[in-house]
């Protein structure tokens, strides 16, 4: 009975060492900036009133996770492209009025949050997101849903709350790409 006990504890100690190792630390820019390039996975720029990201940002090629958020930011660098590792991108309360296609570079994102700008469609070539598992577009006037999205098979949920929708688009929508939850207020005919 000891033994089962001690290696019950062993392999929970195990298990709890194992998810600690997976989740990322996430780190201020100033925090990291001088820092070698090959220990940053997870890097914050949140609440800074960029309206650029500092060039020094292209050599943390290892990253997972960056959170771009509340700045002043209209596009995004072209090197945001090669962080082929990227997992999660929060560009979201910022001045995007065009959606920045280096994203469609990331063929390993899972979750993509972009609510609070002001695009109005999703490119083509979002379809090689092919990993994405949820976009965040609250409050984000997106009308137009590429037909490549039909091809991205794992996306699960679409946020789209905060802007009103006409029934019709709404059951359009849900019928063009019927395994998605989409998050959707209560339909109005004020928007075709």
């Amino acid at each position: 009975m000891k033994k089962r006990f001690a290696l019950y504890c062993l392999l929970f100690n195990a298990f709890f060492a194992f998810n600690q190792e997976q989740s990322l630390r996430v780190y201020a820019w100033e925090q990291v900036k001088d820092a070698n390039p090959d220990t940053v996975y997870a890097i914050t720029f949140s609440k800074l009133k960029l309206e650029h990201l500092p060039d020094e940002l292209a050599k943390f090629t290892k990253l997972e996770y960056l959170d771009v958020s509340k700045n002043r930011l209209t596009e995004l660098p072209t090197f945001v492209g090669d962080f082929t590792q990227l997992k999660v991108l929060d560009f979201s309360k910022n001045e995007f009025a065009i959606f920045p296609v280096e994203i469609c570079k990331l063929t390993h994102l899972q979750q993509l949050i972009a609510n609070r700008n002001t695009f109005d469609q999703l490119p083509t070539c979002i379809q090689y997101c092919a990993e994405l598992l949820s976009i965040d577009l609250w409050e984000t006037p997106v009308s137009t849903f590429p037909e490549s999205m039909t091809q991205m098979t794992h996306l699960q949920t679409i946020d789209l709350q905060g802007i009103k929708y006409s029934p019709t688009f709404q059951k359009d929508l849900k019928a063009k790409f019927p395994w998605i939850e989409f998050k959707l207020d209560p339909p109005c005919d004020c928007m075709k």
